[in-house]
């Protein structure tokens, strides 16, 4: 035989005989990632990581001369003691204004009133690029602070008619009532996503959904299709979804409207809803979507302006110490940022001064005041001061508020 093949044949019987001893390797499939099964059922109890709840932002605070990194509470605790009363108390507010470009009362506003963030609303709004840029410049503005410390740029984009975001280049989603249709929790996920990654792309960082009232039908009442069905259970996992999807997409979501709107259809644009239901009732069934959004990572609760006289007959849910302090930090174990909804709304006003408003809020325990900007917002934070001078609100009550917006600040990467 020839040399060459004898060598060729050696060689492949060599190889042959290593086959046939080699012992089989099998190889390991990446375990799926955690999440939920789908289906309309309560959600199982495992959760997911930090880095899962975050929706994997990356929040680059870098240690000096070699320290160790300190943990978030170390941060937020630094950042506070740098703070005077008047700033701490201007974290606390979101603010609005009219018009699409950063004028001089809103440079003042930043400046003198150390405000939280912005809320935006249509007559900001114009198209993409005039949004990004009229975000960027609040940004800055505030980032020239000592210390620096970014704004909440607040938009309602729930879907469907509540999409402040009206812009033909954005994804236009049908009201949540109808996302129900599919039942498909992971359609809530994905909506919830895209939503919040073409709102952060515009600047924005804090979104005023998901919806959590239960509501029968899809009518365009206060509730109606905004909300997403009428079984406690199927709008509190469609809820957790939801908050997910934000997450993942890297945006702060806000519950609402806490402890339930859907029982009225009065606009509490205009006047006080009234809701005579007992308390058994309301946890078995409204406040059922709010417990779920709470034990899986809920960061943000905003409150509603109703009255349930069976519950607390004094005040109605946003300056309620029974409802804030009682039912939603204590037994329903809250411990993110409680935002009142526009404090300038007639269920509210008609009632009291925004000097009572703004003083029974924040004893009771809301973190942040939310009014669109009609109001005088410097006056209201040196009407604060002054309260907390006189006694009326403890200086504690302001660290603790401001200590929670600060926290969810860092969270997003705006400290």
């Amino acid at each position: 035989m020839h040399p060459q093949r004898l060598f060729l044949s050696i060689l492949i019987i060599v190889l042959l005989a290593a086959c046939q001893t080699q012992e089989k390797v099998e190889l390991d499939s990446p375990a799926p990632e955690e999440r939920p099964e789908v289906s309309i059922k309560p959600l199982p109890e495992e959760t997911r990581g930090d880095g899962d709840r975050l929706g994997g932002i990356s929040l680059p605070v870098y240690p000096e001369d070699g320290k160790p990194l300190p943990g978030a509470e170390d941060i937020v605790e630094l950042v506070l003691q740098q703070l005077t009363l008047r700033q701490k108390i201007g974290q606390r507010f979101i603010t609005g204004f009219t018009g699409r470009k950063v004028n001089n009362s809103v440079v003042s506003v930043i400046e003198q009133g150390y405000v939280g963030g912005f809320m935006l609303t249509r007559s900001n709004i114009q198209s993409r690029p005039q949004v990004k840029v009229l975000v960027d410049e609040l940004q800055a503005v505030a980032r020239a602070h000592n210390p620096p410390i970014g704004l909440f740029i607040a938009v309602d984009q729930e879907g469907g008619r509540v999409s402040r975001l009206d812009l033909d280049t954005l994804t236009r989603f049908p009201a949540p009532y109808y996302w129900g249709e599919y039942q498909d929790p992971l359609y809530v996920e994905a909506a919830a996503y895209i939503i919040g990654r073409e709102v952060l792309a515009l600047g924005c960082n804090l979104n005023f959904a998901p919806v959590l009232d239960l509501y029968g039908q899809p009518d365009d009442s206060i509730v109606g299709d905004r909300s997403m069905g009428t079984n406690p259970v199927q709008v509190g996992e469609r809820g957790v979804y939801y908050l997910y999807g934000a997450q993942r997409a890297g945006i702060a979501a806000v519950v609402k409207h806490f402890p339930g709107h859907g029982r009225t259809t009065v606009d509490s644009h205009h006047q006080l809803p009234v809701v005579d239901i007992d308390e058994k009732t309301l946890l078995n069934e409204d406040l059922l979507p709010f417990q779920m959004a709470i034990h899986h990572g809920a960061e943000a609760i905003m409150t509603a302006h109703i009255l349930y006289p069976r519950i607390d007959p004094d005040f109605p849910v946003t300056l309620s110490t029974i409802f804030l302090r009682g039912l939603l930090r204590e037994r329903l174990g809250f411990d993110g940022v409680i935002i009142s909804d526009d404090i300038e709304m007639g269920a509210l006003r008609s009632r009291y001064s925004p000097q009572e408003i703004v003083r029974y809020a924040l004893n009771a325990g809301v973190d942040i005041l939310l009014e669109y900007g009609t109001l005088d917002v410097l006056k209201l934070i040196d009407e604060v001061h002054t309260m907390v001078e006189t006694g009326e609100i403890s200086a504690e009550a302001i660290d603790e508020g401001a200590r929670r917006v600060l926290l969810l600040k860092w969270k997003y990467g705006l400290l």
